[in-house]
């Protein structure tokens, strides 16, 4: 007891308490602007463990020592009778009284502060708003929001471990997020090529928020260390600013809290405004995709290639090796076995890989996905396309991308498939629809754009085309693809190449096959065949990744272009170049054999084979029927129309040209293609044909 009234006396427990209480405010003000400046987790924990280790020196120190008028002296060179360590333990008293008063105030503070007033702008850095470790859980949540607000965008989260590597994980963290909000029925989810674009934005909340069309936005962090993973959250209410939710995870590193982190956000989200979860969607919340934290880091590898910005077909091929890890490392990973299955499917599809070995590879990666999660919509995607890419059963694609969308209605991809098989089955009004619902969800996905109006193209709506895109002095440089479609709806409209002159002048031209073959076809109907073969002697088409049917187009491109120069022997080196490959042609994907089989019946008749052409064009024409694959009838008419000209039957091929001109179809053709093209100049002593081929604004000839 001795030692305890001593202890008292000295003062040891009020600076021990005092210390704590000192160096936790301490801490948590540390941990706030440590946040704020993004530093490295390491030196929130040095911090730490320092105020830990003065600990003891602190409590020596009060036993040693005395505080006296004289100032501190050593506790046994003190008078007993001249102590004040009554009026000192006052005074510690209130310095802890006073502490405590701010712990209080500091959490208050914390929790309650409006939003608006913790920072400025969204994105002065990468920094987000976050919560410290030790706030309370939860913020209080406020009166639930109407169903018109039940829509989110989540924004990029922040890579708070300061190393860019660390980055594939962060966005791969947040691209599942999304896709677990993806499941939900009654939440509308922005996709993540709209809301990437706000990576390092300084627009405000209310900014986005209106672009995006959204009611609430959730912002986030992501620190890796060593171990362990800090995610931070919140959840904003745009028209208020106010502060829905907020927390912070900091677990140990493994694959399954990552994905109950996941899970626990969706759960706050949803709860918070007033979204009720079926049984079904909590029992895909609940699903840990694997348990191998190494799979899963691979598998974030290959998705941060896969969705690298100005998409080229290398990204697949370096993508797979990832895939495969990830399958090596974890043989029950379905998602793995399902995004392998699509990069497979890709290149089976383009003609790049059709053996029989190859197809069981893709069959046998679907199969696994399936049976591993039956009810993956990963998995019922990868077998929808499947059936469209090999089968071309584009009615069974369309049942099973359907079956998909029941288990996650807000996957844009979903959405966009199902445009691309209504089409395919001649519903085009119906894959406008779908891929317009593509653009709801992913309003600055020029892909799922460039795919509608490519369809509207081809749909001959080319009307609407112009009256729903913005004009080139309007649009975004880096919207090639759609600016040239606009300009090839101009050009079917009107007959002027000036448009898509302009386009080519204005867009950052890249190597992509639209621009090649556009400008290609360009140059080729302004009879300018120097340009036209300087542009199909560019570098992209010995890639490997170009298919045969950009191949073969090219080699019957070539030969066209040499023999209208008078070159007769290059034409025909060329000629005999595209009737090389038929066997293998003929042996690959349905898109494969009627684009490039199609090029080599129409070498075939340039080279005099008559029968052999018109053979192969018959083939080709019953083999797919509309009801079969409307997007490739009308085209079908237009090729097999040449063949049936050059075999000397003018009149059925204008037959056949009727039909072309009348088909929706990919790659149409229109009055003004017949009237420029030089491969239909043996034609124009026809009068049918000239009548035929020569627009309403064009005085007619029979000579060209």
């Amino acid at each position: 007891m001795r030692l305890f009234t001593e202890l008292k006396r000295r003062n040891v427990f009020r600076v021990g308490i005092a210390y704590i209480v000192g160096a936790w405010l301490f801490s948590q003000v540390a941990d706030l602007a440590l946040d704020v400046i993004g530093a490295p987790d390491i030196v929130l924990r040095s911090l730490v463990v320092l105020l830990s280790l003065g600990f003891i020196p602190a409590v020596i120190f009060s036993w040693a020592f005395e505080m006296t008028p004289e100032g501190v002296k050593r506790e046994s060179e003190v008078d007993r009778s001249q102590s004040i360590t009554g009026q000192t333990g006052k005074k510690l008293n209130l310095v802890t009284i006073l502490m405590v008063i701010s712990a209080v105030t500091f959490v208050v503070f914390e929790r309650y502060l409006p939003e608006n007033m913790r920072s400025g702008p969204q994105a002065d850095s990468q920094q987000v708003r976050l919560e410290p470790a030790s706030a309370p859980e939860e913020a209080p949540v406020p009166a639930r929001l109407p169903a018109s607000e039940k829509s989110i965008a989540v924004l990029p989260f922040a890579n708070r471990s300061n190393q860019d590597d660390d980055l594939f994980f962060t966005d791969g963290i947040h691209d599942d997020l999304l896709t677990q909000l993806a499941k939900i029925h009654d939440l509308t989810v922005i996709s993540r090529t709209s809301v990437m674009e706000y990576r390092d934005t300084r627009k405000n909340l209310k900014e986005i928020g209106a672009e995006l069309n959204v009611g609430t936005i959730l912002e986030g962090g992501i620190q890796k260390v060593g171990n362990r993973v800090r995610i931070n959250a919140q959840l904003i209410e745009v028209a208020t600013d106010k502060h829905l939710w907020a927390e912070t995870f900091d677990r140990e590193l493994t694959a399954e809290n990552i994905f109950d982190i996941q899970s626990e956000i969706s759960r706050k989200i949803v709860d918070a405004i007033a979204v009720e979860l079926t049984p079904e969607e909590e029992r895909q919340l609940a699903e840990v995709p694997t348990q191998n934290l190494a799979a899963y880091e691979a598998y974030l590898r290959a998705r941060e290639i896969i969705y690298t910005s100005n998409y080229s077909r290398s990204q697949e091929a370096a993508a797979q090796p990832w895939l495969e890890k990830a399958i090596a490392l974890d043989p029950e990973y379905a998602e793995a076995h399902a995004e392998l299955a699509d990069i497979l499917g890709q290149a089976y599809w383009r003609g790049i890989n059709t053996s029989e070995a190859f197809l069981a590879k893709y069959r046998n990666t679907i199969d696994r996905a399936l049976e591993l999660n039956p009810n993956s919509s990963s998995a019922l995607r990868a077998s929808a396309n499947y059936y469209y890419r090999v089968e071309n059963d584009y009615r069974k694609s369309l049942v099973l991308l359907k079956q998909a969308l029941e288990n996650a209605p807000g996957d844009v991809d979903l959405h966009g498939d199902i445009g691309l098989s209504q089409r395919r089955l001649g519903r085009w009004q119906e894959s406008i629809a779908s891929l317009r619902q593509t653009l709801e969800l992913d309003p600055s996905n020029r892909y799922y754009l460039s795919l509608m109006v490519e369809t509207m193209l081809a749909a001959g709506d080319w009307q609407d085309i112009l009256d729903n895109t913005e004009p080139l002095e309007d649009a975004d440089p880096d919207e090639l693809d759609i600016q040239i479609d606009r300009a090839l709806a101009q050009f079917y409209l009107t007959g002027d190449f000036e448009p898509l002159e302009r386009v080519f002048e204005k867009m950052n031209l890249t190597d992509s096959t639209n621009y090649i073959t556009t400008s290609t076809r360009v140059h080729w109907l302004q009879r300018d065949v120097d340009a036209t073969i300087v542009v199909l002697n560019n570098p992209i088409w010995t890639q490997d990744s170009i298919d045969y049917v950009f191949q073969t187009n090219r080699d019957y491109a070539l030969a066209n272009a040499y023999r209208l120069r008078g070159e007769t022997e290059k034409a025909e080196l060329h000629f005999e170049r595209v009737i090389a490959t038929r066997d293998e042609v003929m042996n690959s994907a349905l898109q494969v054999q009627v684009y490039s089989g199609m090029s080599i019946a129409q070498s075939l008749a340039r080279l005099g084979r008559f029968d052999e052409a018109l053979e192969l064009a018959a083939q080709l024409v019953s083999d797919t029927p509309p009801e079969k694959d409307a997007m490739l009838w009308g085209w079908l008419f237009s090729s097999q129309a040449m063949i049936k000209g050059l075999a000397g039957d003018p009149e059925a091929a204008i037959d056949d040209l009727v039909i072309a001109l009348e088909t929706p179809t990919a790659f149409r053709i229109t009055v003004w293609d017949l009237y420029y093209d030089p491969n239909w100049d043996f034609m124009r002593d026809n009068l049918r044909f000239v009548e035929l081929a020569t627009p309403p604004t064009v005085i007619r000839t029979t000579t060209f």
